[in-house]
Formats: C-alpha cells, sequence, structure tokens
C-alpha cells in the first residue's frame, strides 16, 4: 500500500523537472548565430582582376621605358652613314689642243648653299686618249669666277674608254656657271664622253 502511494509523488516530481526543464530551455538567452559574409556578385569580382591586371600592365611599360636605354643611333648625326648622290654634267666632246680650253655644250650651274649637309664633292668623267700618245686631261672651270675648281683635274693615258675621280673640289660660295676644259700633253686627242658630281651628305 505505501508503494502506491509513492507512485502519484513519483510522477509529481518528474513532471515538475520535465517543467523546470522546458521553463529553462525556453527562457536561455540564445547566442547570435555568426554572421555569413555576403558573396560579392561574379561582375564585381571580374572588374576588380581586370583592374589588377590593367595595373601590371602599366607598371611593365613603365619598367621597360625606364629601365632600357636606348641604343639607336640619331637618325643624322656624327655617326650617321653618308648619303651619296649624283648630278649629271651635260654634254661631251673631244679637243687636240695643248691648252685648257672649254668644251662647248658642258656648262652647269652649282650653288653649295643648294647642299646644306655638303660634305665632300668628286668630279667623275669617263674619258680615253684617242691613241694613247702621251696623257689626256679634263678639270672644271669655275665661269663665274674665272678659275679652275681646285681639286677638279683628271688625266689618262688609256686608249679605252675609263672613269677617272678627281681629288675633293673645292667650291666657292654662291651660284656659280662652271664647265668642263680638256686639253693634252701630246698631238693626240682628249675625248670626253660623260661626267658627273659625286655629293657626299652627312
Amino acid at each position: 500500500m505505501e508503494k502506491l502511494k509513492l507512485i502519484p509523488i513519483i510522477l509529481i516530481i518528474n513532471l515538475l523537472v520535465l517543467n523546470l526543464a522546458f521553463i529553462y530551455l525556453y527562457f536561455k538567452p540564445r547566442s547570435s548565430p555568426t554572421p555569413v559574409p555576403e558573396e560579392e556578385p561574379v561582375s564585381d569580382l571580374q572588374t576588380k582582376i581586370d583592374q589588377l591586371k590593367n595595373d601590371l600592365l602599366v607598371l611593365q611599360s613603365q619598367m621597360s621605358v625606364t629601365s632600357i636605354p636606348s641604343s639607336a643611333p640619331p637618325l643624322r648625326g656624327p655617326t650617321a652613314a653618308p648619303l651619296t648622290s649624283y648630278i649629271p654634267i651635260p654634254g661631251s666632246g673631244s679637243l687636240l689642243v695643248y691648252q685648257w680650253t672649254s668644251l662647248p655644250g658642258t656648262e652647269f650651274y652649282f650653288n653649295p648653299a643648294d647642299f646644306p649637309a655638303l660634305d665632300k664633292a668628286y668630279f667623275e668623267a669617263n674619258m680615253k686618249l684617242l691613241n694613247g700618245n702621251g696623257q689626256a686631261f679634263l678639270r672644271l672651270f669655275d665661269l663665274t669666277a674665272g678659275i679652275e675648281i681646285w681639286g677638279s683635274e683628271i688625266k689618262t693615258a688609256n686608249q679605252a674608254d675609263t672613269v677617272v675621280v678627281s681629288d675633293p673640289l673645292q667650291f666657292r660660295s654662291g651660284n656659280h656657271l662652271i664647265c668642263v676644259q680638256a686639253k693634252s700633253l701630246t698631238a693626240d686627242t682628249t675625248i670626253y664622253n660623260s661626267g658627273r658630281l659625286k655629293i657626299i651628305s652627312r
């Protein structure tokens, strides 16, 4: 009989314990969950990646410009290769004379100021001595100044056509009328086939 009386008491105690546990769990302060960072949109990430790439390219270009000096020579200057040009001299002819005599039709004008970068000039002529007896001579003569062009005298003893080149010419300033003169030292004919000025510019 006493055991039967204890059963209701045990049940009541169990109910009280369950109620207290429920109340404790219900009113227990809940810790706030750790916030999860929001993911950035894919488009924003791509934009940042592209910006980093552009910054890297800019840095690389600046390094290549500042750290690698250019070794290319200037377009024109002391170390540049000289430029060669030619001015044809008109006319041709032959003379059997012992004194310098102008060849008709070989006149031309020349002004050194027309070639600001002029370094040197030469007289080139295709000439020969008709019979190969002695020597044939040619030169340029300044008709305006009434004096030869210094350095222009050339000669040959060949019967075959020969190209002969003078020493460097010394032109006078200004626009001068110039012609070709010929002579020979013996009773033979100097033949002038053609000529030109060779201009070296720097």
